[in-house]
């Protein structure tokens, strides 16, 4: 990939410059221009009568002369363009060649019907390639020539007159060339935003498409290491339970039967634990149902695991957006899952208040062990976290050896509408 170019403020007198460096006034539209204007300045004379009179040496300078004036300044241009790159002198060579070769035409048209003047322009035109103060003295120098050899011998008010009428033809000229340039300019300065815009988007997408593979990797990962953890550690123990019943039936009839009901016991918590696992492979487990309708599924699965729980719902119920539901579904799965297999609790409250306009939480609080790492570094927690985050949540985790353990999500809210003016203070499950 190539590096990337960075972007300065845009001046549009240098973007003019970098414009004529790259050739932009010798395609195909500027060679029209010098031509059609080399032959609109001979065409007067070509229509008089005492052209054809002169010597036709004479005739021959003059068409001759015209003809390298267009080629000069067409052809001729690009090959001091090249040769400049080596020896940045060949700028100023070319408009000392052009100004000398309208000097000749000028010389030899003297006293001639004609719009020589008109040559001027399109090296006028070109200069705007030059530094300001090397505009400034070609299009000087050009007009000195129109004056020396045209009205030198003129009463000086009349020169004046025509010198001012060519001044403003000249100002014309290059105030067109200028807004010309400045679109070109822009159009290119735009051309290389929107490519670079193109390229950003190509590695946004990129790194989507990775931050969507890590994360699709990650849940597998988890939820592999849920099943291995749930499933496996039940299996492994509903198996030496059967073992022992079937050992000890025929002598110890009582402690078998005590073994077979630990084993029921074991099948019906990973029963639960299986189902946890399925509906968190769900694309949504908010589907059809609000949010508190889904936590209370969840408490009602922590309490057939064996586990005393209970859901709160403070203030009226409310729809939140998608994201903002689902994210405080998975605050309140992960922290039953925590408290289920960690914290040795006896009993878990899961707390939703919508008491706040602004902001919604959601508070998972077992009376467990506690651990003493406080800000839970798990990687369920951290998942969640970032979930919280990127809706401009916070999150805050509480706990301490024998003192419980407290998950708490806010959650900036984006309401809907009511889904009822009053609701009950709290509710239980």
């Amino acid at each position: 990939m190539e590096p990337r170019k960075e972007l300065g403020p845009y001046q549009p007198w240098r973007a003019f410059q970098e414009a004529e460096q790259q050739e932009k006034f010798t395609n195909r539209t500027l060679n029209i221009v010098v031509i059609t204007l080399t032959v609109v300045a001979y065409l007067p004379l070509l229509l008089d009568s005492r052209f054809y009179d002169l010597p036709t040496p004479h005739m021959l300078l003059i068409l001759g002369s015209g003809i390298l004036y267009g080629f000069t300044g067409t052809r001729g241009m690009t090959w001091f363009e090249t040769q400049s790159k080596r020896y940045p002198w060949f700028v100023g060579a070319y408009f000392i060649v052009m100004m000398s070769i309208v000097a000749l035409i000028f010389w030899i048209m003297a006293g001639m019907d004609n719009n020589a003047w008109l040559l001027i322009l399109p090296v006028a035109a070109q200069s705007l390639g030059l530094p300001r103060v090397g505009t400034a003295v070609v299009c000087a120098a050009l007009l000195a020539l129109i004056y020396f050899i045209f009205l030198r011998h003129t009463p000086l008010e009349y020169a004046v007159e025509a010198l001012l009428q060519i001044s403003a033809a000249l100002i014309f000229t290059l105030i067109f060339t200028y807004i010309a340039l400045r679109e070109v300019a822009a159009r290119e300065h735009i051309a290389q935003l929107a490519g670079e815009l193109h390229s950003a988007n190509l590695r946004l997408a990129e790194y989507a498409a990775q931050a969507e593979e890590l994360a699709t990797t990650k849940e597998r990962n988890r939820l592999a290491r849920e099943i291995h953890d749930n499933l496996g550690h039940y299996l492994t123990v509903i198996n030496v339970q059967l073992e022992a019943a079937r050992t000890i039936m025929p002598e110890n009839p009582e402690k078998a039967a005590d073994s077979l009901q630990k084993a029921q016991k074991l099948t019906q918590e990973g029963l639960s634990a299986i189902r946890h696992s399925i509906s968190a492979l769900r694309e949504s487990p908010l589907e059809n149902q609000t949010l508190p309708q889904a936590l209370t599924q969840l408490v009602t699965e922590t309490q057939e695991a064996g586990l005393k729980a209970e859901l709160k719902v403070i203030g009226a119920t409310y729809d939140l957006e998608p994201k903002a539901s689902l994210t405080l579904y998975r605050v309140a799965q992960e922290g039953l899952t925590n408290t289920r297999k960690h914290a040795q609790a006896g009993q878990v409250i899961v707390t939703l208040d919508y008491s706040q306009p602004e902001w919604v939480t959601l508070t998972v609080v077992d009376d467990g062990v506690g651990t003493a790492v406080p800000d839970g570094n798990g990687f369920g927690l951290m998942g969640i976290r970032e979930r919280v985050q990127l809706l401009g949540g916070e999150t805050a985790v509480t706990t301490t050896p024998h003192t419980g353990f407290t998950l708490r999500a806010t959650i900036p809210t984006h309401t809907t509408h009511l889904l009822s003016e009053t609701s009950p203070a709290s509710q239980s499950q």
